[in-house]
């Protein structure tokens, strides 16, 4: 049985959502590495929002930790996710 998981592919014409928090690194990074790439995203901080840290977590099945990502409304992953996507595009 097949058990592939679909690809999401991220484009500049994706639909990209990061969920961070201010002031941290990883967050900057995966920011840095839409922007470097010339992908728009939209911004979902959860720094001093319970609101928007219970949407993340009922979204990634219970993940509370950021940068959290989403393209077209799928679940991607974090940042190492996101690096390991861009090595294999290069």
């Amino acid at each position: 049985e097949d058990q592939t998981v679909e690809v999401i592919n991220i484009t500049q014409k994706s639909n990209v959502e990061v969920y961070t928090a201010l002031f941290w690194a990883p967050c900057k990074e995966a920011k840095a590495l839409l922007q470097s790439r010339g992908i728009d995203f939209d911004t979902k901080m959860v720094t001093f929002s319970r609101k928007k840290v219970k949407e993340m977590a009922t979204r990634t099945g219970g993940k509370t930790s950021v940068p959290q990502i989403f393209v077209d409304d799928q679940y991607f992953g974090g940042l190492a996710e996101l690096i390991s996507y861009f090595k294999e595009k290069k």
